[in-house]
């Protein structure tokens, strides 16, 4: 059964909203999404942006209001990769003067996984103390190349840190192999991998906490992936609502039911983020 989000907006009190398939794809946002983020914020309830997005909090929202979002419509963005930049500070501060070599694996260039923490960015894997993985460039590299640059590190044990444990991501040539994908042969390869975003459930506590005294069986959480969206939503408790746009645009909730686990399942299916008759 298709549910519409009206009625999930009348019937919870706070929203996580994923961002990559649900309001966005790789070109741009979805036409109907900024209106619909907009019309949501009217229910007077929280929402937040819930991203596994290696970059920061703050140029995902720059992101955002540059694809015609109002800032208004929600009230902040937690990415994976905020929530793993605090515990990388951490890290280093408990090193004490001597600065942490680290080898960064980004999107665009983005430098923001260790900006204002104090460590020394270095120019091979060979070189690193501490590997981040928070983006994946496939549209330029294929995976046997991340194999051959990481291969050395991942054999001396260096370990690393996912930001980004998305193991597909939506691109302007189509779907492409995410950064968790690169993390997972990080691991086959005997590396040491800790993650960050969703499933796992440290940055649904981060998103929990700013939700006050609101009943994490009161959350929702829309998302366009079963294994990220839906089974981090279960996970701390929260219903997930399964959007069939992005990954999951040709969903078929019948097949779907008989071949994942009960995690995976969705506790409600709309069509697109979009209000009736929009």
């Amino acid at each position: 059964m298709t549910n519409t989000l009206d009625e999930l907006a009348e019937n919870f009190d706070a929203f996580l909203v994923d961002q990559f398939g649900v309001l966005i794809d790789g070109s741009g946002a979805y036409a109907y999404a900024p209106k619909a983020l907009k019309r949501l914020k009217t229910y007077g309830k929280p929402i937040y942006i819930l991203s596994n997005s290696g970059k920061r909090a703050e140029q995902n929202i720059q992101r955002l209001l540059s694809y015609g979002f109002d800032r208004r419509s929600f009230d902040g963005v937690i990415t994976s990769g905020e929530v793993a930049f605090w515990d990388i500070q951490n890290h280093v501060k408990d090193r004490g003067s001597a600065q942490l070599k680290v080898f960064l694996l980004s999107r665009d260039n983005d430098l923001s996984a260790i900006e204002g923490a104090a460590c020394e960015r270095v120019i091979t894997p060979q070189e690193a103390e501490l590997i981040i993985i928070a983006g994946s460039e496939a549209e330029k590299r294929t995976m046997d190349e991340y194999r051959t640059l990481l291969g050395d590190a991942a054999a001396r044990g260096v370990p690393a840190l996912c930001t980004n444990p998305d193991l597909k991501m939506l691109t302007s040539l189509g779907q492409r192999f995410g950064a968790g994908a690169i993390a997972m042969e990080y691991q086959a390869m005997g590396g040491r991998v800790r993650w960050y975003g969703k499933p796992h459930s440290a940055i649904y506590e981060f998103a929990l906490q700013r939700l006050g005294n609101i009943s994490n069986d009161k959350v929702i959480c829309f998302g366009d992936s079963p294994e990220h969206d839906l089974r981090g939503a279960h996970g701390v408790g929260c219903k997930g609502a399964l959007v069939r746009t992005g990954l999951s645009e040709t969903f078929d909730s019948s097949s779907h039911h008989t071949t994942q686990a009960s995690s995976d399942q969705p506790d409600f299916i709309i069509d697109r983020f979009c209000f009736a008759g929009v």
